[in-house]
């Protein structure tokens, strides 16, 4: 390696003082420098590929650099000025240093290091993400996250992604491959869905389509129209072309058999009376059910409908969105199956009044009619669905009265998060 770690490590300090990743990362922490802690060449000649891992105070990064000679470097990275670190002198040859996420070349190098040696790719493409890692998918085929800000131990996602993966779920994009250097996860990579169609759009469709008939109702006072019953919003709900009961159904069906994959995966134990809501009060003698690993933010942003199914995703992806004020990690935080119920009914309202709002104020009442029969008639499809799967039985609470209330509980305390997240917005 010829240019040693002093010289990389001397560009790093200021270009992540220029990064607002960083400055959100470090955001709180309780000052301290940043220090290098390992330092490995992952490939010579040009371009040349460094790992360094640092630390500052608590905090874990990662940085990779790349470097490459300063004759004819112009136009060889995505987002040049932003990437770039400084120059540097290699054995006489003036060479230009680099944040190696911008090169195209170097990321190739990393995908084969990330996935064993198992996955190749050519076109390269970044995705904006979030801010603890950077994202990339080469070929539409493979989706390849790197971490910037690292967690001691297993990466949560990464973590559920392969375990799930073990235990014969397929309803997720197949993990490929993991880069892990000492205790920390650096890269996962995994399958990449581009037809894949994220869940909170399709209910907005669907609601948009139902929701359109507000208008013809104002004009027709009420009459059959296209088919739709506005008189009845139940049978208004239910007769839409936009219909997605039944895909709620399947969702249904999916969450249970993620729930008894985690339980098969992490395994589970007897739910206790600190699991339940504040202020719940359990009714003596009745069981509370298991208690297993969540997903701990299961709403209609974490599930895609791809062409074989619903897919779920989301498994942890930001140590710094809850820092940050978002919703949690799932960290492998355990709990009652219905608090992942809770999440998605809770998601099914907030995106039904969502729609409403986008509706003339005139239509209000046809309106809100209807978009609260949207919202019943797919939790129940969504509840139904979940229900008919007799491996989730063991799971739940066994008195079904019991179960509902719980359920309600756990959604109560959503809305109240809701509520204050709003209030402080």
């Amino acid at each position: 390696m010829t240019l040693d770690a002093a010289t990389l490590f001397s560009l790093v300090p200021g270009y992540l003082e220029r990064q607002s990743w960083y400055a959100l990362a470090v955001a709180g922490d309780p000052p301290a420098p940043l220090e290098l802690e390992s330092v490995e060449l992952l490939r010579d000649g040009e371009p040349g590929l460094a790992r360094l891992l640092l630390r500052r105070g608590e905090r874990w990064l990662l940085q990779l650099v790349g470097w490459r000679p300063a004759t004819g470097f112009a136009g060889v990275l995505r987002n040049e000025d932003r990437s770039l670190m400084g120059s540097a002198d290699d054995e006489g040859t003036t060479v230009i240093v680099y944040d190696a996420l911008a090169d195209d070349a170097l990321m190739r190098f990393v995908l084969e290091r990330a996935s064993g040696g198992k996955v190749e790719g050519h076109l390269v493409r970044p995705l904006a993400t979030l801010v603890s890692h950077a994202s990339l998918v080469f070929d539409e085929k493979v989706f390849m996250k790197c971490y910037r800000v690292l967690e001691r131990g297993p990466r949560p996602e990464v973590e559920v992604l392969f375990r799930l993966d073990e235990a014969g779920f397929n309803a997720l994009a197949a993990p490929l491959g993991r880069w892990r250097e000492g205790d920390f996860d650096l890269a996962l990579v995994r399958e990449f869905l581009p037809s894949a169609l994220e869940g909170r759009l399709l209910a907005l469709t669907s609601l948009r389509d139902l929701l359109a008939h507000a208008s013809l109702g104002e004009e027709a006072e009420g009459e059959f129209s296209g088919g739709v019953d506005l008189d009845n919003a139940e049978r208004a709900a239910a007769s839409a072309g936009g219909d997605f009961a039944s895909e709620m159904r399947r969702l249904g069906e999916t969450t249970a058999r993620l729930h008894v994959a985690m339980a098969t995966a992490f395994g589970r134990r007897e739910l206790t009376a600190q699991a339940l809501p504040p202020s719940f009060e359990r009714p003596a003698g009745l069981a509370l059910g298991e208690e297993i690993q969540l997903h701990g933010d299961f709403h209609l942003r974490r599930v895609m409908r791809g062409e074989t199914g619903w897919l779920v995703t989301g498994f942890g992806d930001d140590p710094l969105y809850n820092e940050s004020g978002g919703a949690p990690s799932s960290a492998l935080r355990r709990g009652s199956c219905l608090e992942d119920l809770a999440d998605m009914t809770f998601a099914l309202r907030r995106v039904s009044l969502e729609a409403l709002a986008q509706r003339p104020e005139r239509e209000a009442p046809l309106a809100g009619a209807l978009a609260a029969a949207w919202m019943r008639r797919n939790c129940g499809a969504f509840l139904g669905g979940y229900l008919a799967d007799a491996g989730v039985s063991p799971l739940l609470p066994p008195d079904q009265r019991f179960r509902d209330q719980l359920l309600y509980a756990y959604e109560q305390v959503r809305e109240r998060r809701y509520e204050a997240t709003s209030a402080g917005a």
